[in-house]
């Protein structure tokens, strides 16, 4: 049997949850059966009794968190929220959590009628070490300059071409983007870089966190973000930050909210 496609007359289900990405190999079934997305079929085919296809709003990378992802499936078995939580937790890793499982419309698909999603990715500053941080945040050494780092993430915001900083192995046909806005927080040695927008491009947000690093380091100079917008080659950015520092934090269906609002919701 195959699983229930778009066109099947069956019910759509929303499915609201969160992961910690070391686990697995990204959201994307993988032929190693270790993406997020092959667990969550496997389970519901096993609480359901029949193969389901899990499609989700964002494919984060490998080792990427998610505070919220969305997907849907689509199933004909009649629905019972705290049964259905129920057996799937166990039958989940605990390194994956659903939060809420709700019927939706259709046509109602969870990438297509995003309005945009946030993400944050966490510094964590200096030669001391937090367990508790360390497995959600990439450590970087000082000195690092806060106020170079918040003026050269300035220029990302707006609408842009953003070759420089994506993967090279990009499928997407456009590489412009737009940051509606970008903020970051300090609190003693956390730096937190808070992102919002409509769409993001394959790696962009964390190659972007690795040359702002970069510049806050004086290891390139000031003003290298706004230069490499307008270069387009990926081969002039730096690195690419460390999966683990990056989440993603909350994906929209309506208007985009202001960040100050979003981050007193979390």
């Amino acid at each position: 049997m195959q699983p229930y496609t778009k066109h099947s007359n069956v019910p759509v289900y929303r499915v609201d949850l969160q992961y910690i990405g070391e686990a697995f190999h990204g959201w994307q079934s993988q032929p190693s059966g270790k993406g997020v997305q092959n667990h969550l079929e496997r389970a519901f085919a096993s609480l359901l009794k029949h193969p389901v296809q899990v499609i989700g709003a964002s494919r984060t990378d490998t080792g990427v968190h998610a505070q919220h992802q969305v997907a849907i499936i689509r199933t004909p078995v009649t629905f019972a929220l705290e049964s259905w939580l129920r057996h799937l937790h166990g039958l989940l890793p605990t390194s994956i959590g659903i939060n809420r499982i709700t019927e939706v419309p259709k046509d109602f698909h969870p990438a297509y009628s995003s309005t945009g999603k946030a993400y944050c990715y966490r510094l964590w500053l200096g030669s001391t070490r937090s367990p508790q941080v360390a497995p959600y945040a990439w450590q970087v050494y000082p000195p690092m300059d806060i106020a170079l780092l918040r003026q050269e993430a300035a220029a990302f915001v707006g609408t842009h071409d953003f070759t420089s900083f994506c993967a090279g192995d990009s499928s997407s046909k456009t590489k412009q983007r737009t940051i509606v806005e970008l903020q970051i927080e300090q609190r003693g040695p956390l730096v937190e870089i808070w992102m919002i927008g409509p769409g993001f491009l394959k790696q962009m947000l964390r190659i972007m966190v690795g040359t702002l690093v970069d510049v806050a380091t004086f290891r390139k100079a000031p003003g290298t973000v706004a230069t490499l917008l307008g270069e387009r080659d990926r081969r002039l950015a730096s690195r690419t930050a460390p999966a683990q520092g990056l989440s993603l934090v909350e994906v929209f269906y309506a208007n985009l909210p202001d960040l100050a609002e979003l981050r007193r919701r979390q």
